[in-house]
């Protein structure tokens, strides 16, 4: 009797290393799926552009951080094993999810005619970076009175400024600003993107308007970023 619960009792020990290893494989299809989810949150930060509205910008980047994050929490859910990894990747899908659709609601209000900023919005061009920037860096709390317009830049630009392609999305020549959908600018390592400038002169402006194709010179003008020179493009 002895020997025969001892055969059993060895037996349920070498069986369950066994069924547990099985249970272990991940499943058919996983490698690539998760190969997939990686290329994926690889490329839709590249791929993504910027419209020069901090407050649209921002709402465009969350959405995609968590929809990347949901997309890796679905994949676990389809193919992961382990019960606790399973249950996070369940929270995360519940609760991302509902982050997403509020921001996607936002961006729709955003859109229509009769929307109204929030009462502590800060209109565009001066937020905090921007009146430290006018300011020469203080942390001193920034005057009520309006910002002075930046001082005009000399007739030529530096050397080098070089001269990028763009294509003019809007034109602002009361704010001194131009929206431009451009290449590269390398001389202030600014990725291609859709972003509003302000310009060193607004006399530049001078019969720009939407939809020209430009080239342009971008450079740092006191302490802040600033079409030099623009020209249309033959």
């Amino acid at each position: 009797m002895r020997h025969l619960f001892l055969s059993a009792a060895v037996s349920l020990v070498l069986a369950s290393p066994l069924s547990g290893a099985a249970w272990a494989q991940p499943a058919k299809g996983a490698p690539a799926a998760i190969e997939r989810v990686r290329e994926v949150m690889a490329d839709r930060f590249r791929n993504l552009k910027l419209t020069g509205d901090p407050d649209r910008d921002f709402a465009e980047l969350l959405i995609a951080s968590y929809e990347q994050t949901l997309f890796l929490a679905k994949a676990q859910l389809e193919y992961g094993g382990d019960r606790q990894l399973r249950e996070t990747a369940q929270k995360i899908q519940d609760e991302q999810q509902q982050k997403i659709d509020a921001l996607k609601e936002w961006q729709v209000r955003s859109r229509q005619s009769d929307y109204r900023s929030q009462p502590n919005q800060t209109p565009s061009g001066e937020g905090p970076l921007d009146r430290q920037a006018q300011a020469g860096g203080s942390r001193q709390p920034a005057s009520p009175s309006p910002a002075p317009p930046p001082k005009p830049a000399a007739a030529q630009p530096p050397a080098n400024t070089p001269l990028v392609s763009g294509t003019v999305q809007k034109v602002d020549e009361a704010a001194g600003k131009v929206t431009l959908d451009h290449e590269r600018i390398p001389n202030i390592d600014m990725d291609a993107m859709t972003m509003a400038y302000r310009v060193a002169d607004p006399a530049i402006l001078k019969g720009v308007k939407a939809g020209d194709r430009v080239r342009f010179s971008a450079d740092r003008v006191n302490g802040q970023l600033a079409i030099t020179r623009i020209q249309k493009a033959r």
